[in-house]
């Protein structure tokens, strides 16, 4: 597990596949071995001091939807994911002591903080939520809706594929072309016609634009 360089009053991290004994430590359940999920999620709350009813979960579908919970919603979507909010694949609190679940492999995770309203946000953005610009959908929704000043909202983007290992075709590079800004410069084309592409790059222009 790796604890992301946040300040002081907020804490993120983000768990491997593998912990240190070389045993899988999948966090997701998929139906393979959700008793065993159950157990390292309980493992990891306590590891955080917390347990599972002051963390949240939702059922993620690359989806540009995002919602505000609170300390009511706690435990949703952790003991199994039939209870989990479906279709979301960001979320945001004012509470404290609420931890907010997102899944990623390849996928970027991305945490915005809001400090002057005390407000985190996390966020899935895989390509479709990239494309679809759900960083900037939820960093615009929070200065408009809850009242967060700009130059006091930070953004961190965590470990997801990079450019040198992100092929993408045809038919992602036009939805990419045709996101609200210019994106020329996010891609680069190989000699077999692929091209590569600066997921990370879109991400932070979107919160640029802002």
């Amino acid at each position: 597990m790796y604890e992301w360089n946040c300040f002081d009053e907020i804490s993120a991290y983000t768990t491997c596949a593998y912990d240190e004994k070389h045993r899988l430590m999948n966090m997701s359940y998929n139906g393979i071995d959700d008793k065993q999920v159950l157990v390292n999620r309980q493992q990891l709350a306590q590891t955080l001091n917390t347990d599972l009813s002051h963390m949240v979960a939702t059922l993620q579908q690359h989806t540009t939807n995002f919602i505000k919970v609170s300390l009511q919603d706690g435990g949703r979507g952790m003991l199994s994911k039939d209870d989990a909010f479906q279709g979301y694949d960001a979320m945001y609190t004012r509470d404290k002591h609420l931890w907010l679940w997102t899944f990623h492999a390849d996928c970027c995770p991305v945490l915005l903080y809001c400090r002057d309203q005390k407000i985190v946000a996390a966020i899935h953005s895989g390509w479709k939520g990239t494309v679809g610009e759900i960083v900037g959908k939820v960093a615009h929704h929070l200065i408009s809706h809850e009242q967060c000043q700009p130059e006091q909202m930070y953004a961190y983007i965590g470990p997801s594929i990079e450019q040198r290992n992100f092929e993408a075709r045809d038919d992602i590079i036009d939805l990419v072309k045709n996101m609200s800004f210019d994106t020329h410069s996010f891609y680069t084309q190989k000699k077999d016609g692929a091209y590569l592409l600066n997921h990370k790059g879109l991400i932070q222009q979107q919160l640029l634009q802002l």
